[in-house]
């Protein structure tokens, strides 16, 4: 206590103030100054665990097979058949890319017209779809690269017609339509929460001063997180970085730093009142409820490093940056706001200025005063009541399907995903993704007789499985369907013919330069991203092991990969993930409870209602998305972050209420403490739960599925918690237990 009085106290002095203003300036200044770029990762195998065999996969694949270039797919549909005049615009489109393959990095092109033993690939059994491959070189983050498929899609669109469906999407498609929404993120994302945040701050203050500080603070924390990321990120792979996470880290920093702005100022208005000096009000303010505001962003920084126990990276990286933001938020909140505060003085409220007065309205008289008298006179009632309500919420997880397409998240008119729709209506759905499978061994000749039958047996028991659709390996490079038999493709590589060149190059694709490693290409017979099409992943891993152990090859190592095993192995890395971190989380929240309360009795039923109010959040918006935004499914990593950032920022005012509460309680008896603290709170709770409700809605002006769901069940959780659970349940129950909410503290509560 003497402690804090000191730090605070040198914090609001006359010189104190401005020397911590000037070192925060000074310092951040050096920092932002001199950070590098902060680099950024869309690769989904980033976001696994190095353990996961999908990532093993996807490191094998990179090694022994990359890619000549990432592919452009252009995709051609005519509802009834392609028609000549359909196949002559291909054909100029094909001649056009041809003349200008330097200017645009083509490294090659893929058509049926200069590869037509890739007919069967290339053109649906139905003769209703086509596709042509472009493969670009270059880095796709690079403008020059984004440039040339942007104008590949200009000149494809030309030829368009009521007939001819034609869009450009493939990966290369996919990866330039996210770094718009990226892009979109960055921008969109900071001018919506601003602008709703100094909404509500100005509604909430009537003063444009105290609603300007918490936005100058928080931008200026924002800028020198990211700073100190990308110092951390530049030589470490580490921390992952991607748009997504850069935008969660805004939401939740402008909505927990403007709530902590917002405990503060609302409290220095009250002791203005009582002292009529800033110093001393601004002291008082600190000792008061900087423990409280320490805490509320300890329990943030807390949750964070728990997170590092995640497997998945996506989950754990994002610790991190909440982390290091949060940090700074607090150490801000503790420092820089009370010094900015006690420098202006009263006049932070202008033209509201409070002045020193003994003749306060009565606290019962207020809003939250008059709930306190209900929620007391019936508390059973009360409990009962937003129980059930609460309750009836919670069906709506019943059922609830998660999906793991990455094409789901993003808006539906999207080029990449309207071509894609568009292969998925004339290809067989797993064709669009097909599932690898590697082979390693050094020690074999892919050519001997035994080997080829060995791999031909390993084809046939993946094909009897009631999920595949067909096979593609060194020996049936165009499918297990395919005329062309497997002598023919032997044949290619003993001769050296120029007519089996074409055959020759199209095996030698699933054979690595070092003929150690052999891929098979796998295609399923359903959606490539359902959960029936990743349920088959360890089956299929189970037919390989089996068939290579009982032939000569045993001592091959196998794995497999693909963006179906990758969600397979998301799914299961994201459920061992949500079993062991968010208990642990709830856990460490419980502790931090206790310490501050010195309790045992009310950190238990306060995260009972955390529990609760998260299932009753997640089941009311599954329920919404299902029958209002027509949203089949929910995002993957939905219930994960929606526990974490629902309980660790919602627990603020978990803390804000009860530390006040025990503060009071220690003056006068529990019924008065209570109303007084609800009418002393009520308001500031509900203002920084529309705040924090208010910039975790700005995610739902993004054009990603995964942000925009994520947005909204925080933003309706916030609410929950703020105007039923702590505003009703939680007194509730604080009458029901009486002086026992504070056991086994020995310090006796007045009656």
């Amino acid at each position: 206590m003497i402690l804090s009085e000191r730090f605070f106290g040198f914090i609001t002095s006359r010189y104190g103030k401005w020397i911590t203003v000037i070192s925060w300036i000074l310092i951040s200044g050096i920092l932002i100054s001199t950070a590098p770029p902060l680099k950024e990762s869309t690769q989904a195998t980033d976001w696994l665990p190095s353990s996961a065999e999908s990532t093993k996969a996807f490191k094998i694949s990179v090694e022994n097979f990359p890619q000549a270039g990432l592919p452009v797919i252009i995709v051609f549909r005519n509802q009834e058949v392609l028609s000549e005049l359909d196949y002559d615009a291909a054909r100029e489109i094909d001649s056009w890319l041809e003349s200008n393959q330097e200017s645009l990095k083509i490294q090659n092109i893929v058509s049926i017209f200069n590869t037509p033993e890739a007919k069967n690939e290339l053109l649906s059994l139905d003769q209703t779809t086509m596709t042509l491959i472009v493969n670009i070189s270059g880095n796709p983050s690079e403008d020059s690269f984004q440039e040339s498929v942007q104008a590949i899609r200009d000149y494809v669109s030309n030829y368009r017609s009521d007939q001819l469906d034609l869009e450009t999407g493939g990966p290369a498609g996919l990866y330039l339509d996210l770094i718009k929404v990226f892009l979109k993120i960055d921008g969109l994302l900071l001018y919506v929460t601003i602008t709703l945040v100094l909404i509500l701050l100005l509604l909430i203050y009537r003063s444009p001063i105290v609603a300007i500080i918490p936005l100058l603070c928080v931008g200026l924390v924002m800028q020198l997180a990211l700073s100190i990321i990308a110092f951390i990120s530049e030589d470490s792979s580490f921390l992952v970085v991607n748009g997504q996470s850069r935008g969660i880290m805004t939401v939740v920093l402008f909505g927990s730093g403007t709530d902590y702005c917002l405990f503060i100022a609302t409290r220095f208005r009250e002791e203005l009142k009582n002292s009529g000096l800033s110093i001393d009000a601004m002291k008082k303010t600190m000792i008061s409820i900087g423990g409280a505001v320490g805490s509320a962003g300890g329990t943030i920084i807390v949750a964070s490093l728990i997170l590092l126990l995640a497997d998945l990276k996506s989950y754990q990286s994002m610790g991190p940056i909440i982390g290091i933001a949060i940090v700074i938020m607090t150490l801000a909140s503790l420092t820089l706001v009370p010094a900015i505060l006690t420098i202006l003085g009263a006049k932070s409220f202008w033209p509201f200025i409070p002045k020193k007065s003994s003749n306060t309205r009565a606290e019962e008289g207020m809003l939250y005063g008059r709930i306190g008298k209900i929620v007391l006179k019936k508390p059973i009632f009360t409990l009962v009541a937003t129980i059930i309500t609460l309750g009836v919420m919670i069906f709506g997880v019943f059922g609830s399907q998660k999906s793991f397409d990455q094409l789901d998240s993003l808006p539906k008119d999207t080029e990449s995903v309207r071509s894609f729709e568009l292969l998925r209506e004339g290809f067989s759905p797993g064709r669009l993704s097909p599932t690898n499978i590697f082979i390693e061994n050094e020690n074999i000749d892919l050519f001997d007789p035994k080997v080829v039958e060995n791999f031909e047996t390993l084809a046939k028991d993946i094909l009897s499985t009631n999920l595949v659709d067909d096979v593609s390996y060194y020996v049936r490079p165009f499918g297990s369907y395919s005329d062309i038999g497997s002598s023919t493709i032997l044949q290619s590589h003993k001769r050296n013919d120029s007519q089996l060149k074409p055959l020759f190059e199209r095996s030698a694709q699933f054979i690595s330069n070092d003929k150690n490693v052999v891929k098979f290409e796998v295609v399923l017979n359903v959606n490539p991203y359902s959960n029936e099409a990743l349920d088959f992943i360890p089956k299929l891993r189970d037919v390989v092991n089996k068939s290579i152990e009982s032939s000569s090859i045993s001592q091959s190592i196998t794995y497999i990969g693909g963006e179906t095993a990758e969600a397979f192995d998301t799914r299961q890395s994201g459920d061992r993930d949500t079993y062991l971190v968010l208990p642990i989380i709830l856990i460490a929240i419980g502790v931090i409870l206790v310490l501050l309360l010195k309790s045992l009795v009310a950190p238990i039923y306060l995260l009972a209602t955390i529990i609760f109010t998260y299932f009753s959040t997640l089941g009311l918006a599954i329920f919404i998305f299902e029958n209002v935004f027509d949203q089949a499914s929910i995002t993957p990593g939905l219930p994960f972050f929606l526990f974490i950032f629902l309980n660790a920022l919602g627990v603020d005012y978990n803390i804000y209420l009860m530390s006040r509460l025990r503060e009071e309680n220690l003056k006068a008896n529990l019924d008065v403490a209570v109303l007084k603290t609800l009418a002393l709170t009520g308001g500031v709770i509900t203002s920084a739960g529309l705040i924090l409700a208010g910039t975790f809605s700005a995610l739902m002006s993004l054009p990603l599925k995964d942000l925009f769901q994520l947005g909204f069940a925080v933003a309706i959780g916030v609410l929950i918690d703020t105007f039923i659970t702590r505003t009703l349940i939680v007194p509730a129950l604080v009458k029901l237990l009486g002086r026992y909410n504070w056991w086994p503290s020995r310090q006796f509560i007045n009656n």
